[in-house]
């Protein structure tokens, strides 16, 4: 099913998007979050394929419960230089996203935090707002983002958080117009 999901996903393009959506049967009893919760530290290589180059990554990632039966990620990637995080140019970059459980799907789809003091903003494909939703199979936590790109193209990012003895291991793909443009491969252990 991941693959068939992968696959009409990449081939999707800005159009098809809401059919991929609503086509894609998932019909599985809902998964169990809990063996993903935890804070986890680790280190990963980003590659990108045209070059060949190749950099350093430091990680940590948090995976907690989010409303009733959603999950929150907030990762903190650092860019190493030379494999050291003390010289010029090291990139420090930390985003958090939110999902709720699908009304009758087995997914999850991305929220935005509830705030009573502002209007809920909806999200715009069209306009370059990312449609992120995540799916558990097995011991695997996919994460998806589709963006539509200023110039009509499409940008798609696979994430996948594999559990581990350890930890989690980790599996990034960012894909535009059928071109893998960044792999990144990683290891975490789970931290205390």
């Amino acid at each position: 099913m991941l693959q068939r999901v992968r696959a009409a996903a990449a081939l999707a393009g800005p159009l098809g998007l809401a059919g991929l959506l609503a086509s894609t049967d998932l019909e599985a009893a809902a998964p169990d979050l809990e063996p993903f919760f935890g804070a986890y530290v680790g280190v990963a290589e980003v590659e990108d394929p045209k070059t060949g180059d190749v950099r350093q990554r430091d990680m940590d990632i948090v995976i907690e419960p989010y409303d009733e039966d959603g999950f929150m990620v907030h990762w903190i990637n650092v860019t190493l230089v030379d494999g050291r995080r003390d010289l010029p140019g090291v990139e420090r970059r930390v985003q958090t996203a939110l999902f709720e459980k699908a009304d009758d799907r087995d997914m999850y789809v991305e929220a935005t935090a509830k705030n009573p003091f502002r209007e809920r903003e909806e999200t715009e494909p069209m306009r370059g707002d990312p449609v992120r939703w995540a799916s558990i199979d097995g011991n695997t936590l996919h994460v998806y983002a589709f963006v539509v790109t200023e110039d009509g193209a499409y940008e798609l990012q696979i994430y996948d958080r594999v559990l581990t003895d350890k930890g989690i291991d980790i599996r990034f793909q960012r894909i535009v117009d059928d071109q893998v443009l960044r792999r990144i491969v990683g290891t975490t252990a789970r931290a205390r």
